[in-house]
């Protein structure tokens, strides 16, 4: 009997394929994705999810390419690797602050009063919890708080049980 693969195998390969691509990535500096697809041994659709993942978390951007060849390379927000300790007031501060909106850092500094360098360790604080996303425009880093954090704290709010009929 067949078993679909659940949530967690999906979320293990995808991991994986990650793996896979920031290998391919830190040999050189730009890669064109039919070229990091032919390197990593995945196929298209494979490396797209796992290029997804990797650019929403920030580790990898598009570059500029010719024509409609699609560029990849490492990418490099200037977070710190720290552990998920629990948050502090400025990473909460800074947290409240991206509710709604996404800023640049240098931005963020200005409007909460803030050390450039805090609103830096605030957010790689809350990045250690995955709680944020990057995005690169140009040479700016424009952070914003994940999606998945409002539809985590909806979806804690539990269903209404129904009874299913059993079946004999």
């Amino acid at each position: 009997m067949f078993n679909p693969p659940t949530l967690e195998d999906l979320q293990e390969t995808r991991r994986a394929n990650e793996k896979l691509v920031l290998k391919a990535l830190e040999s050189k500096p730009e890669w064109v994705e039919t070229e990091l697809a032919k390197t990593t041994s995945l196929a298209l659709s494979h490396l797209r999810a796992a290029l997804a993942s990797l650019l929403d978390q920030g580790r990898v951007r598009r570059l500029p390419g010719t024509g409609t060849r699609a560029v990849y390379g490492l990418a490099d927000p200037g977070l710190a690797d720290v552990p998920a300790t629990p948050l502090t007031s400025d990473a909460k501060k800074v947290r409240d602050y991206l509710e709604g909106r996404a800023d640049s850092a240098l931005y963020m500094s200005d409007q909460l009063r803030m050390t450039r360098e805090d609103v830096m360790t605030a957010l790689s604080l809350l990045n250690a919890h995955g709680m944020i996303t990057c995005t690169f425009v140009g040479s700016l880093v424009i952070f914003r708080l994940k999606e998945t954090q409002a539809l985590g704290q909806e979806q804690a709010v539990p269903a209404p049980t129904t009874k299913k009929k059993q079946v004999a």
